[in-house]
């Protein structure tokens, strides 16, 4: 069966340094998963990029995605590839398998194996019996200022919404505008602005016979500015991590540039870092982060970029690049 899932199909522009071209259709009749690259860690949401050449006279009729041998894309007739952001794929080991059938009937097949880390949390499975449960955020986790909160409930009827209290004050209520049977589940997010502070997080869960549920977890620990960024109307913008290049999924030589800055940030900047997954590749003493990066990593990585102020708050973005990965 076809997970449901909603999926943005894009195709990615990037800035960097080095001009390694993106994913490119193989030269001889094939398929090729491009990134993420085999063996990689890389955050979530990922980018999976599928390229395919059928054979001369023929064409590409059909391609699939597999996820850990789930079915969860096809591809329409003709088309031979895609840039493919999927917000089902959540965190922990993945293997990906494409096929892809020309019109005389050969078979082409590609496969990678990736773990997926960050905020891919997953969803909350719905309780047998009415009550509710309250999964997300995991305890431990880094979690943005706007952070995650996910919560699945069953009634003894349809649950009418669910909402969450942040230190006993609502945060978020969401209405659940078309019941379908007595179970129901929202993910959303709440404000958590404030490090090293503890917060009781609630989730309470009310269905149309006025029965309510509730789950309660107690979250300290590190919430962060993340990306810099404006409300889509009016004048609001937030403080964060502005990365000028490379962006995110952008593909890179072995070396390349690093330009990124901290913008409306209420206290001065003491420190920011960059690190290629866990090593220490460029540091400054100021907002402004701007470095040529020489590594002799290959494949798909994490780049991480995190910022300290003077009252040590921190501020933390992650993004996957793709350094000379070349078809």
């Amino acid at each position: 069966m076809k997970r449901c899932i909603t999926l943005t199909l894009l195709a990615v522009s990037s800035m960097a340094a080095t001009a390694w071209p993106q994913c490119n259709n193989p030269s001889s009749p094939g398929v090729v998963i491009c990134i993420p690259t085999n063996g990689s860690t890389v955050v979530y949401t990922p980018e999976i990029s599928i390229r395919s050449t059928p054979a001369q006279g023929t064409s590409i009729t059909e391609f699939r995605l597999y996820d850990n041998n789930l079915d969860v894309f096809d591809g329409s007739p003709g088309q031979t590839g895609v840039d493919l952001y999927d917000g089902g794929i959540y965190n922990g080991f993945h293997h990906f398998v494409v096929n892809a059938w020309d019109s005389e009937g050969h078979l082409y097949q590609a496969s990678t194996s990736v773990s997926i880390t960050g905020l891919g949390f997953g969803l909350c499975s719905m309780p047998k019996s009415p009550g509710i449960n309250f999964c997300v955020p995991p305890s431990g986790a880094i979690l943005p200022v706007n952070a995650p909160v996910d919560a699945s409930a069953t009634g003894t009827s349809p649950i009418k919404s669910i909402s969450f209290y942040v230190n006993g004050v609502l945060a978020q209520k969401v209405t659940n505008s078309v019941p379908n049977g007595n179970s129901w589940g929202v993910g959303t997010s709440v404000q958590l602005s404030k490090q090293g502070v503890a917060y009781t997080v609630k989730a309470t869960a009310t269905d149309s016979s006025g029965h309510t549920y509730s789950a309660t977890k107690s979250v300290t620990g590190k919430y962060t500015y993340s990306n810099y960024g404006c409300a889509p109307k009016g004048n609001q913008c937030f403080p964060g991590i502005n990365v000028i290049s490379p962006q995110d999924e952008a593909y890179v030589g072995n070396t390349f540039n690093l330009n990124a800055q901290i913008l409306l940030n209420p206290k001065p900047i003491t420190t920011m870092k960059a690190y290629l997954d866990n090593t220490v590749v460029a540091t400054s003493s100021n907002a402004t982060l701007q470095h040529e990066i020489t590594t002799s990593l290959d494949g798909s990585h994490i780049l991480t970029i995190q910022g300290w102020d003077a009252d040590g708050i921190e501020y933390r973005v992650q993004q996957n690049i793709n350094i000379n990965v070349k078809q």
